[in-house]
């Protein structure tokens, strides 16, 4: 009887510490580069040009790096091309039913650091003009409401070369595990209501025939 208890009281003492661990665990998106033009030395150009450095990594207690893995282009290429294109669609009609506000505030995202920086113009100077003012008080807002321990960023417009951006972000965001534990929790389930739907309308559907 005692070496049940003992057992029990080290498999409690062991999901408990556990729990601990994954509550006090985070994840941080780091963007070192994000780059989008279709700029070249002030010169508008026929192709977008895009690059960028992710990386994700997993900090154990919060502080103590345990994981860093890079994302790369090709890999997200990669990952759509053995993602089955149904199962994206499917997954897109979840998260649209759901709504990607509602996930993100789920998440709980805390932002340690915005860089940015926007370069564009329109084939009309007005446009361009009002454009500016529109995003600068658009990312303000945002940023306001995001607090970022660290801030930087400018939107500026370019003048007489046409329809042109140049896009530089360099941030860092952080999540809780229990968040994004949270939130697969509820895809999941939605997905699979969703299948349950599915197949009972199929089988009404049957008997019907």
């Amino acid at each position: 009887m005692k070496l049940v208890l003992l057992f029990f009281c080290i498999i409690l003492i062991f999901i408990v510490s556990v729990l601990l661990l994954i509550a006090l665990s985070s994840i941080k998106l780091n963007i070192r580069k994000c780059h989008i033009s279709n700029i070249e030395k002030g010169v508008k150009k026929a192709k977008l040009d895009t690059e960028f450095e992710l990386y994700i990594e997993f900090y154990l207690l919060r502080l103590i790096k345990l994981i860093k893995i890079p994302i790369t282009k090709d890999k997200i290429e990669e990952l759509i091309v053995k993602k089955n294109l149904d199962s994206l669609k499917k997954d897109a009609k979840i998260v649209k039913k759901i709504h990607l506000l509602e996930i993100i505030k789920s998440l709980k995202l805390k932002t340690e650091k915005v860089n940015l920086q926007i370069y564009f113009g329109l084939d009309s100077i007005n446009l361009t003009v009002y454009a500016v003012a529109i995003i600068s008080a658009l990312l303000g807002i945002i940023l306001a409401k995001v607090e970022p321990k660290e801030t930087n960023f400018e939107v500026m417009p370019m003048y007489n070369i046409g329809n042109v951006i140049k896009f530089n972000l360099n941030c860092i965001i952080t999540v809780k595990i229990v968040h994004i534990i949270y939130v697969i929790y509820i895809l999941l389930r939605k997905r699979r209501n969703n299948h349950e739907r599915t197949s009972n309308r199929r089988s009404y559907g049957y008997s019907y025939e």
